[in-house]
């Protein structure tokens, strides 16, 4: 069986390790997802940055060559169809899947399961919970791009789909189903879901691993049988892949940073592009430290400075100052971290993915710079570092170390000097007030 998991941002391989994440789709790269040695590759599509028009197209393109390289070598094992969605529900939760849908199915059905138990975002008699609190009541449902108003997922799909679903063929299994549930033919829930057809949608309860267990076991007997698609959260790939996260020493991580000729440490580099609270509570913990020096960079400054006549000389100079002032700390032998103002652009949505998809384009050319300069890099939040490791490092895949922290991997890069530089990937609503503190610490080594 071979897990192919397309995944809207860089951080859903936060809950397996020892896998390929494929920056770029063409045939090739594909072929080296199949073949290589793990059960499971990631696509990282980037598509919760994208408009709807944008991530159709991209979904589009990335079926079209998985179907191309699946024809010609003629894999003989189980495909199962992955759509990595966000655990607090921002995304493209009905378009990704349903276009996935149209170039790969017909499915028989498409699960949703949103369920993040690491992150205490569970789904409860159909409803969705973020640490017991409805996730209509949580920042994340205040999304400027992506927002809600109900926790209830059935609702949120049937509303998303702007009634392009029949509400009545969305299917709900609940707790109390997954209770009785087996992998026996005679089992009542094990017929339902084999009885399943023309894409039903159906909405998964989840509160700990061995109800998913469970329900994965099913899937992988069924799954020889019938044509299935998902749209989950991180939990499912951990439990259906048979892959989860496994921890390991601090010594393990911070070996990986690079070293120069003379094997003394380069110095790391953290970057803060998330916008959200928790990102701003990490990022003020790590900013008391006396060896961590602030680069702030200015949203409305560079919005200013995109929107000006002489914009490509004004946006040199700008590239040039950071630059600068990144070295300086690199200097003084502290860590630069550069993060984006906290401030809310008063944009329409379109305007916005638009504006933060050329910041995040700009950080990423920060770092194709500083590339060979550091030993580490820490990155905060999907859509930066998404482009960090496409446009910035010029990837066509990572490899997927392990966690440093629960729900934070840690993935290296092939550089062209022959370095593998340790990239941490953070996702920006995950973690606790001392995330980025500590990891920081583990790369440093320090207590």
């Amino acid at each position: 069986m071979k897990i192919v998991v397309i995944d809207d941002d860089p951080t859903g391989s936060q809950t397996v390790h020892d896998c390929l994440l494929l920056l770029k789709w063409d045939c090739s790269t594909l072929v080296k997802g199949f073949e290589s040695k793990s059960n499971l590759f990631f696509i990282l599509a980037n598509t919760r940055s994208l408009s709807e028009n944008d991530a159709k197209f991209t979904i589009e393109e990335i079926c079209k060559n998985l179907k191309t390289v699946i024809g010609s070598k003629a894999y003989e094992e189980e495909i199962i169809f992955i759509s990595r969605g966000d655990s607090t529900l921002r995304g493209h939760n009905f378009l990704e899947p349903s276009v996935l849908n149209s170039c790969l199915g017909p499915f028989d059905a498409t699960f949703h399961i949103p369920a993040f138990i690491e992150g205490k975002r569970l789904t409860i008699n159909g409803s969705h919970f973020v640490d017991k609190t409805p996730i209509s009541q949580t920042i994340f449902a205040k999304d400027k791009i992506f927002g809600y108003e109900t926790s209830n997922v059935k609702n949120l799909l049937f509303q998303q789909s702007k009634s392009q679903i029949n509400f009545e063929n969305i299917q709900n299994l609940l707790l109390s189903d997954i209770e009785v549930l087996n992998n026996e033919e005679n089992n009542i829930i094990f017929k339902k879901l084999k009885n399943l057809k023309n894409n039903k949608h159906v909405i998964v309860d989840i509160e700990n691993y061995s109800q998913l267990k469970k329900f994965s076991l099913v899937i992988t007997k069924l799954i020889k049988h019938k044509k299935f698609l998902f749209r989950t959260a991180a939990s499912f790939i951990s439990s259906i892949s048979e892959k989860k996260s496994v921890s390991q020493s601090a010594i393990f991580f911070s070996s990986l940073r690079v070293r120069n000729k003379e094997k003394s440490f380069l110095p790391g580099l953290i970057i803060v592009g998330s916008y959200v609270e928790l990102s701003t509570i990490q990022l003020n913990h790590l900013l008391e430290i006396s060896n961590c020096d602030p680069v702030e960079l200015d949203v409305f400054e560079f919005f200013k400075i995109t929107s000006s006549e002489n914009y490509q000389k004004r946006r040199n100079l700008f590239k040039n100052k950071f630059l600068k002032e990144i070295r300086y700390s690199f200097e003084k032998g502290k860590t630069p971290v550069l993060f984006t103002s906290r401030k809310f652009m008063s944009l329409d949505s379109s305007e916005l993915f638009n504006f933060y998809n050329i910041l995040a384009c700009f950080i990423a050319e920060l770092v194709a710079d500083l590339k060979y300069e550091i030993g580490y890099l820490i990155s905060k939040g999907g859509i930066t570092t998404n482009l960090i490791l496409s446009n910035g490092l010029n990837a066509d895949y990572v490899y997927l170390e392990r966690q440093i922290l629960t729900g934070i991997s840690v993935v290296t890069c092939n550089l062209k000097n022959g370095e593998k530089l340790p990239i941490v990937t953070h996702p920006g609503n995950i973690g606790t007030k001392d995330s980025l503190v500590n990891i920081w610490k583990v790369f440093e080594n320090k207590k």
